[in-house]
Formats: C-alpha cells, sequence, structure tokens
C-alpha cells in the first residue's frame, strides 16, 4: 500500500499540512495542560505584539503571510480572551491598532518556560533528522515569494505548449487569417492604417510576388500568429506583419515566427533586415533585442504614421 511519502514532491502541501496539524494539534495540547484555551494559531499574534508593539491588523496580516480576515477573527478571539485589546492610532484617529493588555503581558511571561521547551524540542527533532529544516525551509519560502508554484507550472506548460507550435509558410488556405490577426493587432494598440488595409488584402502582389515571404504560426490546426519579410530592394528586407492572437500569447509564438523569419533573411544571403515599431511596445522590442536587432535613428521616410522607433538587424548577435 503507498503512502502520501511515496507520491514525492506531488504530495508535498499535503505533508506539509499533515505535519502542520499534528503540530499545533501537539501545541494545543500542551496549552490546555497548562490552563490555556486559546489555539496555539493565534499566538504568533502575540509574538509579534510583544516584539513590535500595537499594530494594524493589516499590518500583522502582512507579517504572518495570512489572509486579512483570518488575522481579524484570531484577533476577535485574543480580545475576546483578554490578552489584546483594540486602540486607536495616535497618528490617525481613523485607524485601529490592536496591543497587548496588562493579561497578555502576564500570559507571555507565564509561557516562556513552556515556549522554551518546545523550541528545544523542536531543534531536537531537526537535529536527529540530519538535515537543517530550518535554513532548507527559509529558502523554499525565498523561493516561493520570487517565483511561485503557479507561475513555474503555467511557465512549465506554456513551454511544453510551445513545443507543439508550428512554423509553416504561405498557403492560400490561410490567407484571410493573415489580415485577421493583424487587424485585431492593430485594433487593440493602434488602427488600421491605409497602407496596412492594402497590403493585409493583397498580400501576394504587395509582399509574395515582389520576393517576400509570409509565415503562420499553427497550433492544434489552428492559426495562430503570423508575420512577413518585405522586400524593400534587392538584398533589403523588412520584419513586419507580426501578429499573435492574444488568446495564445506566452507561448513564445512572437519569437518563433521572428527566428524563422531570420533565418529565411539568411538563407537567401540578404544585406539588410530592419523593422518598424513603437515605442509602446516594449515586450516585443525586447524580443527584438534578444534575437540581433539594434536600435539606430528613424527613417523620414517611414510607410506609418504610428512608427517611432527603427531597428536593424545585427547577424554577430543573433539568439
Amino acid at each position: 500500500m503507498k503512502h502520501l511519502s511515496d507520491l514525492g514532491e506531488l504530495t508535498l502541501g499535503s505533508r506539509l499540512k499533515r505535519m502542520s496539524d499534528q503540530l499545533f494539534e501537539d501545541v494545543d495540547k500542551l496549552y490546555q495542560h497548562s490552563g490555556i484555551t486559546i489555539s496555539s494559531r493565534c499566538f504568533p499574534i502575540l509574538f509579534l505584539l510583544n516584539a513590535n508593539g500595537n499594530s494594524g491588523i493589516t499590518q500583522l496580516a502582512e507579517q504572518l503571510g495570512q489572509a486579512h480576515s483570518s488575522v481579524s477573527q484570531m484577533s476577535q478571539k485574543l480580545i475576546k480572551a483578554g490578552y489584546i485589546q483594540n486602540k486607536q492610532d495616535p497618528n490617525d484617529t481613523r485607524r485601529r491598532l490592536v496591543g497587548l493588555t496588562e493579561e497578555g503581558l502576564a500570559l507571555f511571561q507565564r509561557m516562556v518556560p513552556l515556549w522554551q521547551d518546545i523550541e528545544q524540542s523542536v531543534k531536537a527533532m531537526i537535529h536527529d533528522s540530519g538535515f537543517d529544516l530550518m535554513q532548507g525551509l527559509k529558502q523554499f519560502e525565498i523561493q516561493q515569494s520570487e517565483h511561485s508554484l503557479l507561475s513555474r507550472v503555467e511557465a512549465r506548460k506554456a513551454m511544453r505548449e510551445s513545443e507543439k507550435v508550428e512554423i509553416i509558410p504561405f498557403e492560400s488556405q490561410y490567407r484571410d487569417a493573415f489580415k485577421t490577426l493583424n487587424v485585431e493587432w492593430l485594433e487593440k494598440y493602434f488602427y488600421v492604417e491605409e497602407i496596412d488595409n492594402q497590403v493585409l488584402s493583397n498580400p501576394e502582389e504587395y509582399i509574395l510576388d515582389p520576393g517576400g515571404y509570409i509565415f503562420f504560426a499553427r497550433y492544434n490546426d489552428e492559426i495562430i500568429g503570423t508575420g512577413a519579410l518585405i522586400k524593400s530592394a534587392e538584398g533589403v528586407y523588412e520584419l513586419t506583419k507580426m501578429s499573435v492572437t492574444e488568446k495564445y500569447q506566452g507561448l513564445k509564438v512572437g519569437r518563433k515566427i521572428a527566428i524563422r523569419a531570420i533565418e529565411q533573411f539568411l538563407a537567401v544571403a540578404g544585406k539588410t533586415l530592419f523593422l518598424e515599431s513603437n515605442s509602446r511596445l516594449k515586450p516585443a522590442l525586447h524580443l527584438y533585442e534578444t534575437l540581433g536587432f539594434e536600435h539606430q535613428a528613424k527613417k523620414d521616410d517611414s510607410h506609418y504614421q504610428r512608427a517611432d522607433v527603427y531597428m536593424v538587424f545585427n547577424p554577430a548577435k543573433f539568439r
């Protein structure tokens, strides 16, 4: 028969909760033996108030890393027991603070010997385990704070799903998607200019026939992104019409399309690859920078009114 401990990291939360519940239960019994009926879960509030003085519920919740409502409920129990009391903030009469009462201070002093016994017993358990649990727990808390489990799992899922995205060349059956995706993007951030409408409505005439290329990102048989290389002159190409439907942003689709376009540019021995963008689009600009594009002075003859950024590809910085 398998137990939680046999299931590895997947049941870490359950095992930690089980251990936490057992520790709280044991300490509650110790408190009851000492005539204390308040749950041990409330005592961290007493520790903080004794160490820091009067505090607001919001401040206590932040220090404890618990929900405001939970800390408020525990505080009410301590108020009812007579260990803490409501106080007015001398600097802001609208703000309510809580602080230890005389009875709370007396309780704190009376409990010190028991807390010392608990602390030494826990230290002995950690020592006997042969592992520095407190240091490990501290590092784990830091990791959780910097990058939560939620964000880590979502990132791994996105990476896994990103592998399913394929970049394919222009196919006539996806012609409408080229315009639809770009119009969706333009209307979200700017507006569709006349030059946009001309190119998007006639991609063969403006992009493919003059020697350019159009790429699509396909995911589970759905076209979710697109991009193009427009041939401006012999050996000169513009990376443009980059768009990814909002639903699938996070799968690094834009990067995949841009890399495919750059690879095409290199394959035809292009001399210059440039793009025009807007300073508002910081994530996109960062992407281009990581792929080897460098900022240069804005062109005076830009096709687009929205363009205030001009970048040129440096092959030496690619990847």
